[in-house]
């Protein structure tokens, strides 16, 4: 599906409300609540503390960036992270991965396996294992603890200036040269503490990150690779790259990652599938504009061997998107003949039959799709739109909810569900799902008075439903008051 547009306005929280959810010293559990660990929270972090505080941070990141909803590239980039994962030591939970929509080289992990990853480092890299020595860079960097050592570090060295070194930590996620800038802005010894823990701890990540590529199937050697092609591009740079303001790049650093990498035997490895239809997606619809995107893909259908699948899918977006609608539907129609059940064609042809008015028989479509892929994010949001274009929207409702029950972040499923209970009049549940849609950003204040909408919507005689949207309200609320307190 087209990125679905997300019509709730995201609220620009301050860094120091961030701060002050990180300063919380837990996320929502099973029961909603936020344990009171006491003390300072991060004298000590113990995984689980890491967890709950990696989670209200990450909560709080989504109202701050622009972070990419798009089931297809969602799919790709947590299943290649985690078959990484899968072969790390000293893993102490899920982790979990996410995009922002930004054009420059960068990546970063939070707190608790929360690892985020620019749209503009999947373009820039030329193979999937160069790709993957960045992400498993950052999950090196949590299952050696280096963020949660680092946070009690600065917190011993400088506990009355932590909020504002931890504001500085994710501003520079956001904006290295500013974020760079407020930990200069800190005090002497925390700042030093701060840059030295930082660059201690990448030839850490790189050595750890070099095996878990290998052992997980991908090129070691491509790590010196990437970093050559980052010191090539900052040379004829007016500013820094971004991502090498969070990840300072020595030449120390680039030569123990090439003598790492040489332990290694050499050997080819191909990318796979959904890494180039993934790249040729970012392409076409984060990295360039679409006259420029199509553009990009005509000349690289032209080069010898360009003649590619990813690179026509990729045309096919951008014809799509150009209002080009049967130019789209030739090209897909003959990539769904080789692969039928390819979730990247079913996409791009469900947005296309949509287009042309045929809800009915994108459905069909994706009826056999979902017996097949009951619990998939593509498959099912696919369909979920489907429906709601064909006005069939308690089909709609009950495959969203279905998928909220099996996997309770997605953020377009709240989104979807919202406008398909507008869409059926029933306002209660709009505001109750635009109310769940807030809270994934942490924006409390927001949720709970979509809560109170929710309210006003209800019957007087539904008691049932009045005390389970109060017994939520009061949940948020206490989550509210507690992290005002901290």
């Amino acid at each position: 599906m087209k990125q679905f547009a997300v019509k709730t306005q995201l609220i620009k929280l301050s860094l120091f409300s961030v701060c002050l959810a990180l300063s919380s010293v837990a996320s929502v559990q099973a029961n909603n609540a936020l344990p009171d660990i006491g003390g300072n929270a991060f004298s000590t972090l113990t995984p689980d503390k890491e967890k709950q505080l990696g989670d209200v941070m990450m909560r709080q990141t989504k109202g701050q960036l622009p972070m990419v909803y798009d089931p297809l590239l969602d799919e790709y980039l947590n299943s290649m992270g985690n078959q990484m994962v899968a072969k790390a030591q000293d893993v102490k939970f899920p982790f979990r991965f996410y995009w922002v929509n930004d054009k420059n080289i960068n990546a970063f992990a939070t707190l608790g396996g929360n690892i985020v990853s620019h749209t503009g480092t999947l373009a820039a890299s030329d193979t999937e294992s160069e790709f993957a020595a960045v992400i498993a860079h950052e999950i090196s960097h949590v299952t050696q603890r280096h963020i949660a050592r680092s946070v009690e570090a600065r917190s011993e060295n400088a506990p009355l200036t932590l909020a504002g070194i931890l504001g500085s930590i994710l501003l520079a996620t956001v904006n290295p040269e500013a974020g760079m800038a407020g930990i200069m802005a800190s005090q002497g010894l925390a700042q030093q503490s701060a840059i030295n823990f930082t660059r201690s701890n990448e030839q850490e990540a790189d050595r750890i990150g070099i095996q878990l590529m290998a052992d997980a199937g991908y090129n070691p050697y491509a790590v010196p690779e990437f970093f050559n092609k980052l010191a090539e591009k900052s040379r004829f740079a007016n500013t820094q790259l971004a991502f090498l303001y969070t990840h300072p790049l020595s030449q120390s650093r680039v030569a123990d990652s090439r003598l790492r990498a040489e332990q290694f035997p050499k050997r080819f490895v191909a990318d796979s599938q959904d890494y180039a239809l993934a790249k040729a997606r970012v392409m076409a619809r984060y990295q360039y504009q679409t006259k420029d995107a199509q553009s990009y893909f005509l000349r690289k259908l032209a080069e010898p061997g360009g003649n590619t699948k990813a690179n026509q899918y990729g045309l096919a977006l951008t014809y799509f998107d150009d209002k080009q609608v049967d130019k789209a539907e030739q090209i897909i129609s003959k990539l769904r003949q080789q692969e039928p059940d390819n979730l990247y064609y079913i996409d791009a042809y469900t947005d296309i039959l949509l287009a042309q008015g045929k809800a009915e028989q994108a459905m069909t479509m994706l009826e056999q799709q979902y017996l097949l892929k009951p619990n998939n994010q593509v498959i099912t949001l696919n369909y979920a739109n489907a429906a709601t274009q064909g006005k069939a929207y308690r089909l709609a409702v009950h495959l969203l909810r279905n998928l909220l029950y099996y996997k309770n972040d997605i953020f377009l499923a709240y989104e979807m569900l919202a406008d398909t209970y507008k869409a059926m009049e029933d306002y209660a549940r709009y505001y109750e799902a635009r109310a769940d849609l807030y809270y994934q950003m942490a924006v409390y204040p927001k949720a709970i008075d979509d809560l109170n909408e929710t309210l006003n919507h209800i019957g007087p005689k539904n008691t049932l439903e009045i005390r389970r949207i109060e017994a939520k309200k009061k949940q948020w609320q206490a989550e509210l008051n507690r992290l005002k307190r901290l």
